[in-house]
């Protein structure tokens, strides 16, 4: 009789893993009990990209995978991606979150990045807002980012001749630009900068990593587990959410609320905060909001922009004749001036030159998941309302009929005949839809203002160690491998 029982229950089991829980879902690769496809997801290097490459040769262009025990559409091609999330938009606004997570490392359900409905509209239209108040787009904002140019300028001439780390130049400041936006003051203490972006690195090794990933999306597995399958959450949560509040008690030691001025993003949040308060919102701009706003505009401004930067300078140094190409038009048009957003239509190479780092680079491989908002056709499927959908933009920025050779670093697909800057539809490294990233335009800022200035003023050279690898190492965010590089000025005082 046990024998018959353990039978049964193996047969409807693997009967409800093999084709019952995958009916009505698009076809896609057969996940494994548990894991689901995540094994195969992160064999290859970096996890995902090729994974998600074979499964649409085999698939076709939509297809269902399995993260865990949590069902996932995944959309490929610009066609298929334009249809759902730009055309249908509303219907994919919703990201899909990882209960646990919020649970383990945020506290709830706050910030912008990993909620949904009300909350997620309420913060990021505060959040676009406020940027653009504080200069995205204005004097005030490039003045700020100038700065950091400066700072970097006189540290590389100062290491003329010497082999540089160049990514901690770019690390140190991006993230003074974003403290700046939303404390008021740039890191004097390369110590305390040191020890936060270690937490944020560990961060970003933490979340890519497929115990902790499969720990978020194995729908049965109990809160105290996850917390002791993650030891490792808890001490980056307390290292990034310490240093957050620590300044945000400082600001709020010192804010003026009678005063209309706020000089930075947690000044405007504490006022609306106090405003809805007196209205009798206790909740909406709530303390734990306050601190993952910071934590998501940290998270998503600092290793994005400082690693595009990274593999800008990594792609200049292993195409030298590009390099040089695009230092050709600077010379041209800047001179031995400083370059202004005003400059930035007058130097198509330059644009083309961060248009090719950002397609080839695709720095975030999987992509932040979005879910159903309401019950879709994918493929000839009813997909129910709820169920995760992500957005696979590598297969655009890698589709060799969009980007012929895409493995190959060209700026000039991104110019016309006559020379001229392109638009490019399918250029999508901010994602698509309804929740492309909302610091884009500062990003954009960022980067041009960082690369126009540093590459008008100096030649990037290989070390002794050679030119950069230009393979990826990876996290939640792909990175270029640490390399370091040899500086000369480009025009003498």
């Amino acid at each position: 009789m046990i024998v018959i029982l353990i039978f049964t229950f193996t047969v409807l089991y693997f009967f409800n893993e093999f084709y019952w829980k995958r009916r009505g879902l698009p076809a896609g690769p057969t996940p494994l009990p548990i894991i689901g496809n995540m094994l195969e997801m992160f064999s290859y290097p970096p996890p995902g990209t090729s994974a998600f490459s074979t499964w649409t040769q085999k698939f076709g262009k939509i297809y269902t995978i399995w993260m865990g025990t949590t069902p996932a559409v995944v959309v490929t091609g610009y066609k298929e991606l334009k249809e759902t999330f730009v055309n249908d938009g509303d219907s994919y606004s919703d990201k899909m979150i990882l209960p646990k997570f919020n649970t383990s490392f945020r506290g709830g359900d706050f910030g912008v990045i990993d909620t949904n409905g009300n909350t997620w509209k309420e913060h990021r239209k505060f959040a676009l807002h406020t940027l653009k108040d504080f200069g995205m787009g204005k004097e005030a904002m490039e003045a700020s980012i100038q700065l950091e140019v400066d700072n970097i300028e006189k540290e590389l001439k100062r290491m003329e001749g010497e082999d540089v780390n160049i990514q901690e130049q770019y690390d140190m400041a991006i993230a003074n630009v974003i403290n700046q936006f939303l404390f008021g003051i740039r890191f004097n203490n390369p110590a305390k900068f040191n020890e936060i972006k270690s937490y944020l690195d560990d961060f970003f090794d933490v979340q890519g990593s497929m115990r902790v990933y499969l720990s978020y999306t194995i729908s049965w597995l109990p809160q105290w587990m996850v917390e002791l399958l993650t030891p490792d959450v808890a001490k980056t949560r307390e290292g990034i959410f310490g240093f957050l509040e620590q300044q945000i008690k400082e600001h709020r030691e010192e804010i003026d609320f009678d005063s209309e001025d706020s000089k930075d993003f947690v000044e405007t949040f504490m006022k609306e905060q106090k405003r809805r308060e007196s209205e009798g919102d206790h909740e909406t701009f709530s303390n734990d909001h306050l601190r993952n706003m910071c934590f998501d505009m940290w998270a998503a401004g600092m290793h994005t922009t400082s690693n595009t930067m990274g593999w800008l300078t990594a792609f200049a140094m292993n195409n030298p004749d590009v390099q040089r190409k695009m230092q050709k038009e600077l010379t041209e048009v800047i001179g031995d001036r400083m370059a202004t957003m005003k400059d930035k239509l007058n130097l198509p190479y330059t644009n083309a030159f961060i248009n090719e780092t950002q397609r080839l680079a695709n720095l975030v491989p999987v992509n932040l998941p979005h879910a159903a908002t309401r019950d879709v056709v994918l493929a000839g499927c009813t997909v129910p309302k709820g169920t995760t959908v992500i957005h696979q933009i590598s297969s655009v920025l890698y589709d060799p009929e969009i980007f012929p050779e895409p493995e190959k670093f060209k700026p000039e697909r991104f110019l016309d005949d006559s020379g001229n800057l392109k638009k490019s539809e399918e250029l999508i490294p901010f994602s698509i839809g309804k929740r492309v990233c909302l610091g884009e335009g500062l990003a954009r800022m960022e980067l041009f203002l960082f690369t126009a200035n540093l590459f008008n003023r100096f030649e990037f050279l290989e070390s002794v160690d050679g030119v950069p690898s230009l393979e990826r190492t990876y996290s939640a965010v792909a990175k270029v491998m640490d390399f370091k590089c040899r500086v000369q000025e480009r025009y003498s005082n």
